[in-house]
């Protein structure tokens, strides 16, 4: 069972490094945040409600549960002994996503509601609290997605208080999750009154990106791609609008696959992968689910996520190629076009990758001769000549084999002429420079 276990003990960090200098031991949440409470429905009434099921309800869950049914009681004293698990919180999810929407949000707001009250415990280390609040908060951002409204900013304004104590290190966060609140305000007004949200949720998109809040990201993303997908007919500014989703969307799943490091992000990899998968389960049947996590996050667990994302992400850009304008940004989608191909050459699928790289040389060869275009034909024509020596033999390999010949060559004389060109307009510079100083030692 994969696990979030907060750091416990009485070990505290007594500084810290960059500009924020000595921080105190533990957040040290004040009395006057437990004010923010009361704005959620007591856990004693959610747990009462929860009790209260009828006779064939209680059956109903016993059947399709069983061992896997986690009640708030459950969460709660793993919550107290500092050892939540994700699969526990993921299960519980699940059950009231199938049930009730309104109860599932309840029950967020409360699971969230215990963490913030376990981070005051007093003697919590500061590192037991950090991931605690840091987990109310992934809670507390459900619940906005799950809000029957579609957007609600009473989450939104207690991770805001929750990120104010948070230490230096999160200050460029805690910016970020002021612009956040004020969106989320401003998404709320919009909803009420029926009015356009997708300057505002593309704007909630990019900050939850930067916050490596990936699946909130998703949400925003997917609720602006049914929009523009429902217009008919669909014109070209609604087609550009669905390319540069479907291109945000692929850099999304780009950075998640492509970070290497000491996988630092495990506890963000197992969120994502989380709420991803419930949702194909429940909401998005035509959603494929990806890969689960198991075990400690290392380079061989990851190695079959990363598989899923990178195709999620591949699945993206082609999406977008789709949608690009066949008269401009000619640049722009061959840089998309080799992206692809690298992806497939990773992936194993040389075929695909050489086709894909073709495609982005056919259109760097429409572009201006210039040393960056050379440059940039130079990558694509290595990358390419790897993949495909890599492909099984036959007439298609043999075909590709000879575009590469064949673009090299033009390459070396593209560059020789262009070169030659050059020459002759600094020869000529030169000569006009010469002639106007004769002019002037004549005339003086």
């Amino acid at each position: 069972m994969a696990q979030s276990t907060p750091s416990t003990g009485s070990s505290r960090q007594a500084s810290a490094k960059g500009k924020g200098g000595p921080i105190q031991d533990g957040l040290d949440l004040p009395e006057k945040f437990k004010e923010e409470d009361r704005l959620f429905m007591g856990m004693d009434d959610v747990k009462k409600q929860e009790k209260e099921q009828g006779i064939m309800g209680k059956m109903f869950d016993s059947v399709l549960h069983g061992s896997m049914k986690f009640t708030l009681e459950h969460l709660e004293a793993m919550i107290k002994k500092n050892s939540i698990s994700e699969v526990a919180l993921d299960q519980h999810i699940r059950r009231y996503m199938k049930k009730d929407e309104k109860m599932l949000v309840q029950h967020l707001k409360c699971i969230a509601q215990m963490l913030i009250q376990q981070s005051r415990v007093p003697g919590q280390g500061m590192g037991t609290q950090v991931v605690l609040l840091f987990k109310a908060i992934d809670c507390l951002r459900m619940a906005t997605q799950y809000a029957p409204s579609g957007a609600d900013n009473i989450p939104s304004f207690v991770t805001l208080q929750i990120m104010a104590k948070m230490p230096p290190a999160f200050v460029p966060h805690m910016n970020r999750e002021k612009s956040i609140f004020n969106l989320y305000i401003a998404l709320q007004r919009a909803v009420k009154e029926k009015l356009p949200t997708i300057n505002v949720r593309n704007k909630l998109a990019s900050l939850y990106v930067k916050q490596k809040c990936y699946a909130d990201a998703l949400f925003q993303y997917e609720r602006m791609l049914e929009y523009f997908s429902s217009k008919k007919p669909q014109s070209p500014a609604v087609k550009e609008k669905l390319c540069v989703l479907h291109l945000n969307i692929g850099d999304m799943y780009k950075s998640i696959f492509s970070f290497q490091g000491d996988f630092k992000n495990g506890q963000i990899l197992q969120n994502f992968v989380f709420r991803y998968n419930r949702e194909a389960d429940i909401q998005h049947s035509s959603r494929t689910k990806i890969h689960e996590l198991s075990g400690p996050i290392n380079k061989m667990t990851v190695k079959d996520l990363y598989k899923d994302l990178q195709q999620l992400s591949v699945n993206h850009y082609e999406a977008a190629l789709k949608y690009f304008p066949a008269d401009k940004n000619r640049k722009k989608r061959s840089e998309v076009l080799v992206v692809v191909g690298k992806n497939y050459a990773e992936m194993g699928r040389h075929s695909e990758a050489g086709e894909s790289l073709r495609d982005s040389l056919l259109l760097l060869g429409k572009e201006r001769n210039s040393p960056d275009i050379f440059q940039n034909k130079e990558e694509v024509l290595d990358v390419m000549h790897a993949s495909v020596g890599k492909m099984p033999p036959g007439p298609k390999q043999e075909k590709l084999k000879s575009f590469v010949v064949r673009e090299r060559n033009k390459l070396d004389s593209d560059k020789m002429e262009w070169e030659e060109q050059q020459k002759k307009k600094d020869e000529i510079r030169k000569e006009a420079e010469r002639g106007g100083k004769k002019k002037v030692v004549r005339g003086g």
